[in-house]
């Protein structure tokens, strides 16, 4: 292929022949999980999280910590420092990407250290949540989206969640008195200054009133990444609110799981992902009791085993029905509410 000249085809055609899960494993990168989406720790930046995700159906990958995005040649070059032109290259000469990736990757002496991320600024998240649930209140497709998800708009107020259209958040900022760096730093801001969250359902980590984290899932079901979050750690979303030792608590695996229970009035969290569980066992230190409640699938079986070992006698699982494939998938039906009742008192009485 000459560089030069190639068309749409021949980029397709050599993606095809590259399939990106493969080139990130051949860089060392262990990915977790089965299926469509993928996940570990990012090669672009120092973590421990595994916020590096990989997409199998659109052969793209995003990392959540640190923002890097792209598909197969995007990974090549930053994990080797070259150029589209050379990238093509290397994937085109017939070096696997398992050479490639191993014999050009820095080491951990090459890598320059990651720039340290600012402190979270707490008040300018707060009114961004301000201004997000207003624009959540002016828009009649992101209120059909949380109702198609069994969120009302009385839940969806309480929970302090928001709507993104991706318009006006800088200049609202900015007419509140925060100054330009504060919004560099703040993580609500991508390339050329677009909004980090535009087109999702805003959902913060909220203590005392106060906004401490945010992240976002995407209204449109094509939209790629489906979710959004401010750089840095994640913490289990929605301990915050419930304080630092709450006497029971459930831990869902995902954000919609996570805004069911709360819905229905349960003390509950989000791990965000399968990964991390022992960060997730050292938060929930103070509870007394912790019931799991993960989608009912491999990887999260497996994570909620571990997190189940990791806090011993304190902890049990809530065994979803076969067919049910998560909490939030309950939130749409009839008897939804009701079923998982019955689930959690069953945990609870297998665990005496």
């Amino acid at each position: 292929m000459v560089v030069a000249t190639a068309d749409k085809g021949d980029f397709l055609e050599l993606k095809a022949r590259h399939p990106l899960g493969d080139a990130v494993e051949a860089a060392g990168v262990v990915l977790r999980g089965r299926g469509r989406v993928r996940q570990g720790v990012c090669p672009f930046h120092d973590e421990s999280e595994g916020s590096f995700t990989v997409y199998a159906d659109t052969e793209k990958f995003h990392c959540f910590g640190c923002g890097a995005r792209g598909d197969v040649l995007d990974f090549v070059g930053r994990m080797e420092g070259l150029t589209l032109r050379q990238a093509i290259r290397r994937l085109d000469d017939g070096s696997t990407p398992r050479a490639a990736a191993q014999s050009h990757r820095p080491t951990p002496t090459q890598r320059p250290p990651a720039p340290a991320l600012p402190p979270r600024d707490p008040a300018l998240l707060t009114a961004a949540v301000r201004f997000y649930g207003g624009q959540l209140g002016r828009s009649p497709q992101a209120r059909e989206y949380l109702a198609s998800r069994g969120i009302s708009l009385d839940a969806a107020m309480r929970l302090g969640l928001g709507y993104a259209t991706g318009n006006g958040l800088r200049e609202r900022l900015q007419a509140a008195g925060f100054t330009g760096q504060r919004l560099r730093h703040s993580g609500l801001f991508v390339e050329r200054g677009a909004e980090r969250f535009a087109g999702t359902i805003t959902v913060p980590d909220v203590a005392w009133g106060r906004a401490r984290w945010l992240t976002g899932r995407a209204v449109q079901p094509e939209a790629r990444p489906r979710f959004q979050a401010v750089p840095g750690s994640k913490p289990p979303l929605g301990l915050a609110r419930l304080g630092p030792a709450p006497p029971w608590v459930i831990v869902a695996e995902g954000v919609f799981d996570y805004l069911t229970l709360a819905a229905w009035g349960y003390p509950a969290v989000a791990a965000l992902g399968t990964q991390g569980m022992d960060k997730v066992a050292a938060a929930l230190r103070g509870s007394a009791r912790v019931f799991l409640a993960f989608d009912n699938d491999d990887a999260g079986n497996t994570a909620a085993t571990s997190l189940k070992q990791l806090l011993g006698n304190r902890a049990a699982v809530v065994n979803l029905p076969q067919g049910v494939a998560d909490v939030g998938e309950l939130a749409t039906r009839p008897d939804g509410r009701l079923l998982f009742h019955r689930l959690l008192a069953l945990a609870a009485n297998d665990a005496r």
